[in-house]
């Protein structure tokens, strides 16, 4: 009866033992990653744990050993991305990032908002940063990261829009459209991070046409010029208060308590003309 039972216990120890040996020896054999997984997968072991057994067995391969798990598991990336960077695994949030989007990057949009949420604050201007030098256009990850993480929203955006200025209208485009009841509030951001605001104007206009008048008046307010204003809104096919297609005189765009004056005309305290903003 004894022998029985140390049998039929060795029998739901073995498994486990065996397994880990084989991804052990696997790496011994200097087998390629993406083998060692697949190897993992036909016994039966988890992505995560076949992750957390080749990063215990071979430290230094951890970052090759990512891009290898989401490259046969693209759909598991966000559980890969979050298992990668468990505190114990002491990973750079950034470097993971990389790792994952070589093996994945049409999933930039759960990589980098999941590496937002797994690490310190701290982390997130070089994650953003990170995932924009590795080629990965912006407006396919920072709308969900803005979503994920409400807190820094503002500061994912200003980063994107600095790192990627080219990819300025695309980005606000994408953010507005995920978050139209923020328009103001990301124009607004996106022209204090000094992105062309012909851009962020052209973007706001076609993605909120029903805020119109308030993102002009946003606009205004940053200094942004008339002629700028109007330009973009006729481009938009959008008519701002006062503001006929081409025509960037008479402006009554408004945002607050100010109003746009019109272009070339004092204001009524002797002030300057087109762009400048007065109180009511």
């Amino acid at each position: 009866m004894r022998r029985t039972l140390i049998g039929l216990a060795l029998g739901l120890v073995l498994p486990l033992g065996v397994a880990h040996a084989d991804i052990a020896s696997d790496l011994k054999a200097g087998l390629p990653m993406q083998q060692v997984f697949t190897n993992a997968q036909a016994n039966n072991i988890s992505v995560e744990a076949a992750l957390k057994q080749v990063m215990d067995a071979a430290p230094d391969q951890a970052y090759a050993a990512i891009t290898a798990a989401i490259q046969l598991n693209p759909d598991q990336a966000a559980n890969i991305v979050s298992a990668a960077l468990n505190r114990q695994n002491n990973l750079n949030p950034p470097q993971v990032v990389a790792a994952a989007l070589q093996g994945a990057p049409e999933k930039a949009g759960v990589i980098v908002p999941t590496a937002i949420v797994k690490s310190p604050s701290y982390y997130t201007v070089p994650i953003v940063q990170r995932a924009l030098a590795e080629g990965v256009d912006g407006a396919k990850f920072v709308p969900q990261a803005m979503r994920t993480s409400p807190r820094q929203a503002d500061t994912i955006l200003t980063q994107a829009l600095k790192s990627a200025p080219q990819q300025t209208r695309a980005i606000m485009e994408a953010a507005i459209a995920d978050q139209p009841d923020k328009a103001t509030q990301y124009v607004g951001v996106a022209l204090d991070a000094k992105a062309p605001a012909s851009d962020v104007l052209a973007a706001a206009f076609k993605t909120a046409p029903a805020q119109a008048d308030a993102i002009a008046g946003v606009a205004a307010n940053k200094g942004v010029p008339s002629t700028t204003i109007s330009t973009a809104a006729s481009a938009a096919n959008i008519q701002v208060a006062g503001m006929g297609p081409g025509n960037n005189s008479n402006s009554n765009a408004t945002q607050g308590n100010y109003s746009l004056p019109p272009a070339g005309a004092p204001t009524s305290g002797g002030g300057g003309g087109g762009g400048a903003v007065s109180p009511r």
